[in-house]
Order: structure tokens, then C-alpha cells, then sequence
């Protein structure tokens, strides 16, 4: 099997060092279909939608901080539970409400995707040194191949928000309010908790 080629699982991780300023960065997955659309707001999985297709995805938390070491948040895909009607899955990063702030203001952010059978280590971006001057980027997808799924890496920086990306895949009508965050920290170490006060 070829090191990009997947059958049953992945994990998609987002990371970031949140101990010297407090940033929020956010995971969001588009289910698309074969004429590269989002058919729907249930195709997509974020902060505020942590689950879709009976949890053939699943979004750990929304990590508002960055806070700890490792991964921060992870991203599950069952691939054998999705249906026919999804043909790849298109992963984006952003940081919330930027304020005109980069990927280069951010303490070692990067995400992995990990092949989850064999738990290696697939893809890994640094984003702070490849998209120093982007809030947000689509760093690829995960598509139907012959045999399973590859990953296909684009790696294009983008200076809108989750809404212009899901735009840019046919989706404009949405729920009012869908992207609203509720603002809060959560995953706080001890350590960070004291550097607060």
C-alpha cells in the first residue's frame, strides 16, 4: 500500500504552542461531492458541528487556546462509513477573527494527518513557515481513489473566513448564526492558568 493510499481510518491533528499569547485556531471539514460541492451545512464539521454521517467524522473539542503540548485538536475519519455520495473530504485551518494577524504570529502551529491503522504520520505542515502570510488555508483533501483514498495536497493560503471557503464550494445559504463561537478557554494547564494572572 502506498504511504498516501487509506482504506478505514485517519486522524487529521491541529496543533499550536498557546502559552505566550492566546490564539484560537480552527479545523474545519467539507464533505464534498463529485461536482466538487457541499450539499449541505450537515456535510461539514467544525467547532460548532463536532460530528457528521453517525460519527463517521468526529472533531475532539474546540481547543480556544492552544494550551498543553501535542495536538490539540483531532479529527477522526472513519472512511469505510461514508457514503457513496461524498467524494472527497476538503480540509481548511483558520485562525478565529485574525484581527490582520498570520499563521506567523502563532507559536509552532502545524497539522498532521496521521494513517490511523498503522498510526504513521502521513503529511505534516509547519504553517507558520508555509503560510507565514495566510489567516487560513486548505491544505488538501482526502478523495476516492481506485483502490481506497489519497490524500491531495493544494496547500493554498486563503484570506477569507470558514464562510468564503464554504462559498467557494457551492454553499451560500446557511443557518443564521452557524459560525458563531461561544466564547470560552477550556484545556487550560496549570502552568498556563498562572501566566493569566
Amino acid at each position: 500500500m502506498k504511504p498516501n493510499r487509506l482504506k478505514g481510518s485517519m486522524k487529521i491533528a491541529l496543533g499550536w504552542d498557546g502559552s505566550a499569547s492566546l490564539f484560537d485556531l480552527d479545523m474545519m471539514a467539507l464533505l464534498v461531492d463529485r461536482e466538487n460541492r457541499v450539499r449541505s451545512s450537515e456535510h461539514i464539521v467544525f467547532y460548532n458541528q463536532l460530528t457528521a454521517f453517525d460519527g463517521a467524522l468526529l472533531l475532539s473539542s474546540d481547543n480556544q487556546t492552544g494550551a498543553g503540548s501535542g495536538d490539540d485538536e483531532e479529527l477522526y475519519v472513519q472512511l469505510s462509513m461514508l457514503p457513496d455520495t461524498v467524494d472527497k473530504i476538503v480540509l481548511a485551518i483558520a485562525l478565529h477573527e485574525s484581527g490582520g494577524r498570520t499563521f506567523r504570529d502563532v507559536n509552532a502551529a502545524f497539522v498532521r494527518m496521521i494513517n490511523d491503522e498503522i498510526k504513521e504520520e502521513i503529511v505534516r505542515y509547519e504553517l507558520g513557515e508555509d503560510f507565514s502570510d495566510a489567516a487560513g488555508v486548505v491544505i488538501g483533501d482526502v478523495r476516492r481513489a481506485e483502490k481506497g483514498w489519497r490524500i491531495v495536497l493544494t496547500g493554498s493560503g486563503v484570506s477569507g473566513d470558514f464562510r468564503s471557503i464554504c462559498r467557494a464550494y457551492g454553499l451560500t445559504s446557511l443557518p443564521e448564526g452557524f459560525f458563531n463561537k461561544k466564547k470560552g478557554m477550556n484545556k487550560i494547564s496549570p502552568l498556563h492558568i498562572e501566566k493569566l494572572f
